[in-house]
């Protein structure tokens, strides 16, 4: 991979949204949207902050910055208002040109859209930096979030049994994948 990979001034743009690189100044709308919310929480890894004045996304953009990974802002064009997340959970290297993404959206704006175009526009973001596969992985009863990354052309890989253990559990987990020839022939 391109010691260029990382872009700290990145901004992906759709019909809709802008996918700016995540701010510290970003930390209250993360927490109105996702880190306050047990039902965003409910399959989102992230642990749920009772008050604003303990949100923080300082951890993240300092990790992110550190190390290269994509952390972005999802924010609605037409307000600026920062809705929700989607992040670079891992980083490729010259064996793996391979990433994974996920995602959160505040729920005043589930089931319009939003999340499917953001993930779209994150795929073909990073296929033009030379990712060759991208992956999603959702608790099987994440309904909502496999239906995202259907909409977005990725294809089942596979079942991982008990693979993640959170809310005092372990949960089964699926993961799709996206290299740009299935992504071309299906766009």
């Amino acid at each position: 991979m391109s010691n260029r990979f990382y872009d700290p001034y990145a901004v992906i743009e759709t019909d809709r949204l802008f996918l700016c690189i995540l701010q510290k100044t970003d930390a209250a709308a993360i927490f109105h949207n996702i880190n306050h919310d047990k039902e965003v929480l409910k399959y989102y890894l992230a642990p749920y902050i009772e008050k604003e004045e303990d949100a923080s996304v300082d951890s993240t953009v300092d990790f992110c910055e550190r190390t290269g990974r994509y952390a972005f802002a999802i924010l609605l064009k037409e307000t600026k208002e920062v809705i929700g997340m989607l992040n670079q959970c891992s980083a490729p290297n010259v064996y793996m040109h391979n990433v994974e993404l996920g995602y959160a959206i505040g729920r005043k704006y589930w089931n319009q859209g939003y999340t499917s175009e953001a993930l779209y526009a994150a795929i073909q973001f990073f296929f033009a930096k030379g990712i060759h596969k991208i992956t999603c992985s959702a608790i099987t009863e994440n309904a909502a979030s496999i239906r995202v990354m259907e909409k977005c052309g990725m294809v089942y890989e596979g079942l991982q049994r008990e693979q993640l253990y959170w809310h005092e559990k372990y949960w089964d987990t699926v993961t799709y994948y996206l290299t740009p020839e299935l992504f071309h022939v299906k766009h």
